[in-house]
C-alpha cells in the first residue's frame, strides 16, 4: 500500500487537466474499477477486497453522476478505509443505505459531506475551474455555466454549485 503522501501526489496530478481524468489515479492507488447494473436506489458501492478495493458505478446513470459517484466513492477510500471493512453502499443522495449488500453503519453524514466535498474538489479544482472560468473574460466570450459544465464533464448543477460557492463572478 502507498503512503498518504503518495496518494494525494496521485490525487493532485490528476487535477491538473481539464476534464479532471478521474480514473487515471485508480491503477497506481490499486483501485478495481467497474460499471454495472446496481438495483435502482443504489449510485455506488465501494468494497474491500482480499489486498485491494474495487469501486463500482450505476452503469445506467448519465456519464455526469458516473464520474461524480467514482470521485466520491474514491473520496471515502482515501478518507476513510479504515471505516470501509467489508464494503458500503452509496444511494442516490450519496448516503450509505441498507438497499443494497452493505449497509456501513460507520459511515455517516459527515463522512458522506466529506466525500462529496472530496469528490467535488477532484472534478472542479477551484484553480482550474477560477482558471476557465475567468479566461472567457479574456477572450470576451460568453461562456456559460453549462458550457463549464461541459468542459469539467460535471452536471449543469454542480457547476453552478461550484461558481457560486467558491465566490466566482458569474
Amino acid at each position: 500500500m502507498i503512503s498518504f503522501a503518495d496518494q494525494w501526489r496521485v490525487i493532485s496530478a490528476a487535477r491538473k487537466e481539464v476534464p479532471v481524468d478521474v480514473e487515471r489515479p485508480l491503477e497506481k492507488l490499486g483501485i478495481q474499477y467497474r460499471k454495472a447494473y446496481l438495483p435502482r436506489e443504489i449510485s455506488g458501492m465501494l468494497e474491500g477486497r482480499e489486498n485491494t478495493f474495487l469501486i463500482t458505478v450505476a452503469t445506467n446513470d448519465p456519464q455526469t453522476r458516473q464520474r461524480f459517484t467514482l470521485a466520491h466513492e474514491l473520496g471515502h477510500y482515501i478518507l476513510h478505509r479504515k471505516l470501509i471493512g467489508d464494503g458500503l453502499d452509496d444511494d442516490r443522495a450519496y448516503r450509505s443505505t441498507e438497499v443494497g449488500n452493505y449497509h456501513n453503519t460507520l459511515i455517516g453524514p459527515r463522512e458522506e459531506t466529506l466525500a462529496n466535498r472530496f469528490a467535488v474538489n477532484l472534478l472542479m479544482p477551484l484553480e482550474l475551474v477560477a482558471g476557465e472560468w475567468n479566461a472567457r473574460k479574456r477572450d470576451k466570450s460568453s461562456k456559460t455555466v453549462e458550457e463549464m459544465a461541459q468542459l469539467f464533464k460535471v452536471s449543469k448543477r454542480s457547476m453552478a454549485i461550484r461558481l457560486d460557492n467558491s465566490m466566482i463572478t458569474i
